[in-house]
């Protein structure tokens, strides 16, 4: 395939941050010789990145998928593959399901697309990657690409997951944990900071306990602060954290300051602890808010977010009303909230105690409501003050605004010159929203 013309390539994402770093590196993988392109229509590749983590996202990717049918009906040599973990979950299934479908890979199948798509294109697909080996190690970054670097990155650290949260079908489609070595960690990251990427968020299922399988001498405190010390890096995010596996030193990293944000997503699922032990998630509500306490103590305007989890098997009103009354207490500026949805191979799924889908609609909608009066009064607090904002792009619902976002992740709308994307500028808040801010430039 080298030398030929480039084609193009269209790629689908769904699901979160690691989805898209994914969706990345398949670029880099299949780079020179298919190159990006902004529609389906214009791909000689199509890729659908999915993701499985609820029943919603997965009944998203089948109806996607289902219309690029008549672009391979128009196009006989167009070659469309589904990845990610509704790839790894269902396998050979999906051909069955989609026979038009060239190609099923899953999250560590990536590495072999280069070759995978070489082999259809000789007749001899469809091809389904989607064995998980034993010992898999996350290759390092193959090539860089020639495309214009966006203002913000992610930089997987790990992949995988040991937890098995009873809900969780993670270590089903992503593997058994793995951490990348710190070097090939830090290199990638100053060649997105040399490229011009000024905020990187680190990511992982369960970024706390980076290294600890393989017996890395670094911590992932330590390498917060060697990834912190990369000239030109002006901030520095991660997540996912496991309060189960968070540590004082964490803490310690983040209260030293920039780049490292004054954010923290650490989350919690459920209030009650005869639900976190139904869940297998090896923490109580009380050593949840313990660590919420050391946080707050040492970064007391400190950004929280946090998951949460309605309507999970067996939940009765009380522990609903557990769940309610923590997020009274920490007070979270934002919160991710989802009603429990039974998924292949999980424990949960089999629990015969399932709640039922308007009790988890209704306690949906508290969870919501509730939130929205406490994430706004924890926003009101920057009203009338001066915040340091990284300008990001324009504002895609208002024509004549930028939006940039603080170190505490709040995202900020404001009137400005496009000279202004890419630089750190300070901001005076004029009014909070549900969900951001509204600012002028000083």
């Amino acid at each position: 395939m080298e030398g030929q013309i480039q084609r193009g390539l269209y790629i689908a994402t769904f699901g979160c941050q690691m989805n898209e770093y994914d969706s990345k590196r398949m670029e880099e993988v299949l780079y020179p010789s298919f190159t990006p392109v902004a529609s389906p229509e214009e791909a000689d590749l199509i890729l659908v990145n999915t993701c499985s983590i609820r029943e919603k996202a997965e009944h998203k990717v089948y109806s996607l998928v289902g219309r690029f049918r008549a672009l391979k009906e128009k196009r006989p040599g167009l070659i469309i593959g589904v990845g990610g973990c509704v790839a790894q979950q269902e396998g050979e299934r999906l051909l069955k399901r989609l026979p038009f479908l060239d190609l099923v890979f899953g999250p560590q199948g990536i590495y072999g697309l280069g070759h995978a798509v070489k082999e259809i294109e000789e007749g001899r697909g469809p091809i389904v990657l989607t064995e998980m080996v034993d010992g898999f190690e996350i290759p390092p970054i193959l090539r860089s690409m020639p495309t214009p670097s966006p203002i913000r990155a992610y930089v997987t650290i790990m992949q995988g997951c040991d937890n098995f949260c009873t809900y969780c079908v993670v270590p089903y489609v992503r593997g058994r944990e793995v951490s990348r070595p710190k070097d090939d960690i830090l290199k990638e990251v100053g060649t997105l900071v040399e490229s011009g990427v000024k905020d990187i968020t680190l990511l992982g299922q369960n970024v706390n306990s980076y290294g600890k399988k393989r017996g890395f001498s670094t911590s992932f405190a330590e390498l917060l602060r060697e990834v912190a010390s990369i000239t030109g890096l002006r901030r520095l995010r991660f997540t996912t954290s496991h309060p189960k596996d968070f540590t004082d030193d964490v803490i310690d990293a983040m209260a030293e300051g920039p780049p490292i944000c004054d954010h923290l997503h650490l989350p919690v699922q459920s209030g009650s602890n005869r639900i976190l032990k139904r869940m297998n998630r090896k923490y109580t509500r009380e050593s949840y808010l313990e660590i919420i306490e050391k946080v707050k103590g040492l970064l007391p305007d400190v950004s929280l977010t946090t998951d949460v989890i309605v309507g999970f098997p067996g939940e009765t009103d009380e522990d609903f009303k557990d769940t309610l009354s923590l997020l009274e207490e920490v007070e979270f500026d934002q919160i991710f909230s989802f009603k429990y949805s039974p998924r292949p191979f999980t424990k949960a799924a089999q629990y015969p105690d399932q709640v039922d889908e308007k009790v988890k609609s209704e306690r949906l909608t508290q969870v919501i409501e509730l939130q929205k009066s406490i994430g706004l009064r924890r926003l009101s607090r920057f009203e009338g003050r001066t915040v340091e904002v990284l300008v990001e792009g324009r504002n895609p619902s208002r024509e004549g605004e930028l939006v940039g976002r603080t170190t505490g992740n709040h995202v900020v709308n404001f009137e400005g010159p496009d000279e202004l994307i890419g630089q750190t500028i300070e901001l005076m808040v004029e009014r909070a929203c549900y969900h951001s801010l509204r600012a002028r430039m000083r």
